[in-house]
């Protein structure tokens, strides 16, 4: 189970880096497109089709399965002061399960049309530039998948936490 967690750390550190790099790379192409329209009157082609289709996901998902694995998700505890630890720990346990489930659906439907826009070879059109959009649909089962992953190791160390000390 270490060898799974130090693979899953491994992951999310480098997705989250990519999620960082998408954010960087959405900086400079907006600020590429604000000056060239403000100093030469020419937009850069594409600059609203790149956001939304691929620095958005990138922002959005791929540090997903990061902030799930640092447990940065909101937290509601209205009630969390009527159980005991043991109590916390199985509420855990069981929204660790749900959300195995929620991206587990997620990451198998989101793979079935990623895989349907490769077959097709997806594109889209931006000021008479062909813009190649099927690698965009990848992030999505890639950030819902390995947050699900996260999930699933994180039920072990919440059932057996003497095994990890900061599992909970």
């Amino acid at each position: 189970m270490n060898a799974l967690s130090r693979i899953t750390d491994k992951l999310t550190g480098f997705l989250s880096y990519f999620g960082m790099i998408g954010v960087l790379a959405m900086m400079v192409h907006i600020c590429a497109d604000v000056i060239a329209r403000t100093v030469f009157e020419v937009s850069v082609p594409a600059t609203l089709e790149m956001v939304t289709r691929y620095y958005m996901l990138m922002l959005v998902l791929l540090p997903l399965a990061w902030v799930e694995k640092k447990r940065f998700m909101i937290v509601v505890e209205a009630f969390s002061g009527l159980f005991g630890k043991l109590g916390l720990r199985l509420i855990d346990v069981l929204v660790a399960i749900i959300c195995i489930g929620v991206y587990g659906v997620l990451a198998i439907s989101t793979w079935t049309k990623a895989m349907e826009q490769f077959d097709v070879g997806a594109y889209i059109v931006a000021l008479d530039t062909q813009i190649i959009v099927w690698p965009g649909y990848f992030t999505l089962p890639f950030g819902f998948g390995l947050a699900a992953l996260v999930c699933l190791i994180r039920i072990p160390l919440l059932l057996f936490p003497t095994s990890a000390p900061d599992a909970a």
